[in-house]
């Protein structure tokens, strides 16, 4: 099994080019990404589980503005669907919702600990 780069990489340029271009910033950046997207995760795991389609909204509204920020599109994608969703009241399968979200979290996560090697 191959693992593909799914990250856009002119969009983490132009977040690298938002903070001013040092590569260690982008990397304290990444690094806050990392420690924060577990609770994030955790929080729409339990909102899913209790039905609380707000808090869930709330809680994917951040990981998709991450997602996007830093060029994780997939990601982005499927909580931009979940966080519309969860808006109009239609959301079918929270928890397995967020369990996809998941998944593909772990794939960005994995693709942009590559990618910000590039950036060293």
């Amino acid at each position: 099994m191959t693992s593909e780069i799914n990250i856009d990489r002119a969009a983490l340029q132009r977040l690298l080019d938002v903070i001013g271009g040092d590569p260690e910033d982008l990397a304290e950046l990444l690094e806050e990404f990392e420690d924060a997207t577990p609770k994030t995760l955790e929080k729409m795991a339990a909102a899913a589980s209790s039905g609380d389609l707000n808090s869930l909204r709330i809680s994917t509204h951040s990981l998709k503005s991450n997602g996007r920020d830093f060029g994780a599109t997939a990601l982005a994608q499927l909580c931009e669907a979940l966080e519309n969703d969860c808006r109009d009241g239609t959301v079918d399968d929270p928890v397995d919702r967020v369990a996809a979200i998941a998944v593909e979290l772990d794939r960005a996560r994995s693709a942009l600990a590559i990618v910000s090697k590039e950036h060293e």
